[in-house]
C-alpha cells in the first residue's frame, strides 16, 4: 500500500490512492503482483477500475508523426544524387525530351533556392513546436506522477496542493505548469 495522503477536500484518507497507482490497475498491469490494495480498489469491478484508470490516464502528445522531419537541405541532396540516373535515362532512350528535361530541373533547384530561407524557417519553427510539445508533455507526465485521487470526492490532488475535479486534470496537467 502506498503512503498515506489526505484529501484536502473531505480531510480524509481511506479513499485515497496515487493516481499512477490506479492508472496501472486500470491497465491490469498491478494486481496480478498481488500486492495489498486499499479495499475500495480491490471491491471495485475491473470494468469501473478501467474506465477510472483511463480518465486518469497520463497526458500524451496524441499521434503525431511517428517519424522525425527531414532537413529540406537533406532532402535536396538525396534527390540529387538520384536525379542523374533519371537524366541518364531520359539523355539516352529520349533525346527529345532533354532540354525539358534540364529546364523542369533547373526550375526545380531555381525555386528552392529563392524560397529556401523561407523553407528553413518554416522547417525550424516546426522544429522548435515539436521540442515544445515534447517538453510540455514530459513536464506534464512529472506532474501526473505526483498526483493522488480521492475517489470520496472524485478529485486529484498534489500532496500540499488543491483539490481540482478529476475531469479537468489534463488540462491542469499540461496548461498550468510552474
Amino acid at each position: 500500500m502506498s503512503e498515506t495522503k489526505i484529501c484536502p477536500e473531505c480531510g480524509q484518507a481511506e479513499q485515497v490512492e496515487k493516481v499512477s497507482t490506479i492508472y496501472l490497475l486500470g491497465m491490469g498491469l498491478k494486481r496480478e503482483q498481488g500486492q495489498a490494495m486499499r479495499p475500495w480498489l480491490s471491491e471495485m469491478p475491473q470494468v469501473e477500475l478501467k474506465a477510472l484508470g483511463k480518465r486518469l490516464s497520463p497526458p500524451s502528445a496524441g499521434r503525431g508523426s511517428p517519424v522525425r522531419p527531414l532537413h529540406p537541405d537533406l532532402v535536396v541532396a538525396t534527390f540529387s544524387l538520384v536525379i542523374p540516373i533519371f537524366l541518364a535515362g531520359i539523355w539516352n532512350t529520349q533525346p527529345g525530351m532533354r532540354l525539358p528535361a534540364v529546364l523542369v530541373l533547373a526550375a526545380f533547384y531555381g525555386l528552392y533556392l529563392w524560397k529556401r530561407k523561407a523553407i528553413l524557417k518554416r522547417f525550424e519553427r516546426q522544429k522548435a513546436e515539436q521540442k515544445a510539445a515534447a517538453q510540455r508533455i514530459q513536464s506534464g507526465i512529472a506532474r501526473w506522477m505526483k498526483l493522488y485521487y480521492c475517489a470520496e470526492d472524485d478529485v486529484v490532488f498534489a500532496p500540499g496542493g488543491e483539490a481540482i475535479p478529476a475531469d479537468q486534470m489534463p488540462g491542469y496537467l499540461l496548461e498550468n505548469q510552474t
